[in-house]
């Protein structure tokens, strides 16, 4: 069973100090409804380790998720509107669903990440490979800083940063 923890704690105990909540499901604290999300907005977390973290449907806009390991987090359904998650680690994080527009993602461990219709509008991104970006859209975004067309991406209805749709499947770059 995976350690449970709400927002609330998450925060006060990272104000003391603590930084390694590897594993951790992110909670609803009592009294609110299960089927809101989980308010971290604004929150700052730099080099927290949420390795394997659950954080479905999280609110972590505009939160500074700067040096953050989060491999094989589940962030499904979640919003990053405006988060800095600057030189972190998503290597293999569950993004689908996920909400990234205008985040800034440079420097960032992107490959084997699940993307499937998440959305990247107007974000800084660096590059990755082996990734899943089915129905993912990624209008406006800035892909210029790093060489994001490497190889090994499955694209399928993939909206790209001029607003060209690809359709796929197929394997490929970027």
């Amino acid at each position: 069973m995976p350690w449970e923890i709400t927002a609330e704690e998450l925060l006060v105990r990272y104000a003391d100090g603590e930084r390694n909540f590897a594993g951790i499901e992110l909670i609803q604290s009592e009294g609110v409804p299960l089927d809101s999300s989980i308010d971290l907005e604004g929150a700052i977390l730099r080099d927290i380790n949420l390795r394997g973290a659950y954080l479905r449907q999280a609110d972590l806009c505009r939160a500074d998720l700067t040096g953050a390991d989060l491999f094989g987090v589940s962030l499904e359904g979640a919003w990053l509107k405006r988060a800095i998650v600057r030189d972190a680690n998503l290597y293999s994080a569950n993004l689908s669903w996920c909400d990234l527009t205008e985040a800034d993602l440079r420097g960032t461990e992107l490959n084997h990440i699940n993307a499937s219709r998440a959305t990247f509008c107007g974000a800084n991104i660096g590059g990755f490979s082996y990734a899943i970006l089915a129905h993912a859209n990624f209008r406006s975004a800035d892909v210029s800083e790093i060489n994001i067309c490497r190889f090994g991406n499955l694209i399928w209805e993939t909206t790209m940063p001029n607003g060209t749709i690809k359709s796929g499947p197929f394997f490929g770059e970027f």
